[in-house]
């Protein structure tokens, strides 16, 4: 019995993350596509998550995938492939908040990053949210980018101090300064 080839494109999709990225070292770009396709829309979430200007999510998502499409030969594989890219997205976003710094002032940064709500956020409460993210807004990079990464895409606390080029003490502590002012701050909202 022969089985039935499957078109490129599905094969590619079908091939777990370091194995896209081992075929992207080697000049396969369509590989990288699938990369970029399956991890965009989350790098993207964090950058909206973790930055205050809406009109730069996108460029500092599309810095970070030229970053790592150039950085892929020397990417060694001693994380996984999506902590490398949430560690380039990290410094692609600090870069960018330093570039804002020097051109602008504090004053003019907005408050709260204004994403558009998904489904699961629309059918929570809208009062909430908003303090929630007032509250993440005025917390240090580091300190809000950990919670993200912990909170809400559940990364292991090695990955996340990877990510940030810190240790897994310093992101504990954060995370739990974090959750303990956020408790402090938004306890109005507790059943």
């Amino acid at each position: 019995m022969v089985l039935p080839l499957l078109p490129r494109g599905e094969l590619l999709a079908s091939l777990s993350d370091e194995m896209l990225a081992r075929r992207a070292q080697q000049g396969d770009s369509e590989a990288f596509d699938v990369l970029v396709v399956r991890h965009g829309p989350a790098l993207l979430r964090f950058v909206a998550r973790t930055y205050p200007e809406r009109a730069e999510y996108d460029d500092i998502v599309q810095e970070t995938f030229i970053a790592a499409w150039k950085g892929l030969p020397s990417f060694a594989f001693r994380s996984q492939f999506r902590t490398w890219l949430y560690s380039l997205a990290s410094r692609k976003t600090v870069d960018a908040m330093r570039r804002r710094r020097r051109d602008f002032d504090i004053d003019d940064v907005p408050d709260v990053a204004d994403v558009g709500a998904g489904p699961s956020e629309r059918a929570l409460d809208g009062d909430f949210l908003a303090a929630l993210s007032r509250e993440l807004s005025q917390l240090p990079y580091a300190a809000r980018a950990a919670w993200w990464l912990r909170e809400v895409y559940d990364l292991p606390l090695a990955e996340i101090a990877t990510v940030l080029r810190t240790t897994e003490g310093s992101v504990r502590g954060n995370l739990q300064r974090t959750r303990k002012r956020l408790a402090e701050t938004l306890k109005d909202f507790r059943p």
